[in-house]
């Protein structure tokens, strides 16, 4: 296992991990885990890494990113398919389930399908590597910027997605999220 900063690499397992907490329990959302400065006022988990770190053990993992969108809202994306767990200790236990289930589309008001997130790997812009800047790490609202996007069509709408209420565990609970190439 090697240590990029905070976040882990198991070559053998072609697994990446990566600690955060949860940072909202209700509400819309855009992102579905952004680092410390990122917009966490529409991100249901902080997780607490340099995105140069996650990316680079991204690709390490075997993972690669597909064609950049044009735009924020504009797609669907393209890259390497990445499950993507999220686990958590409640009362002693340890739990887990997919990224997805956190999410609800209010279209279908359904919780999202299970499906895999897409390696889009984020860009460098102006001289700057865009998902340091805006640390958009996983989100479910198309990002050119951001490490990892949602594939799905309702990653198209800004306006239809928001945080399963039924699934995600209490506000600032500790996570793990593991990211297993598909």
């Amino acid at each position: 296992i090697a240590h990029l900063g905070a976040v882990q690499v198991d070559s053998l397992a072609k697994t990446v991990t990566a600690t955060g907490w949860v940072n909202q329990t209700e509400g819309p959302i855009e992102v579905l885990a952004c680092g410390l400065k990122g917009k966490v006022h529409e991100s249901v988990f902080v997780l607490a890494l340099n995105p140069l770190d996650l990316q680079a053990a991204l690709l390490l993992a075997g993972l690669k990113g597909g064609v950049p969108m044009a735009a924020i809202g504009e797609g669907p994306p393209s890259g390497a398919p990445v499950d993507i767990l999220v686990e958590w200790q409640d009362g002693g236990e340890t739990k887990s389930a997919r990224a997805e289930t956190f999410v609800w589309n209010a279209e279908n008001n359904a919780v999202l399908p299970e499906t895999p997130w897409t390696f889009t790997g984020s860009v460098v812009k102006d001289g700057q590597f865009k998902a340091l800047a805006e640390e958009s790490l996983v989100v479910t609202y198309w990002d050119p910027y951001a490490i990892v996007n949602l594939p799905l069509p309702c990653g198209s709408d800004d306006e239809l997605l928001s945080v399963n209420t039924h699934t995600v565990p209490p506000y600032e609970t500790p996570v793990t999220f593991r990211f297993t190439p598909r």
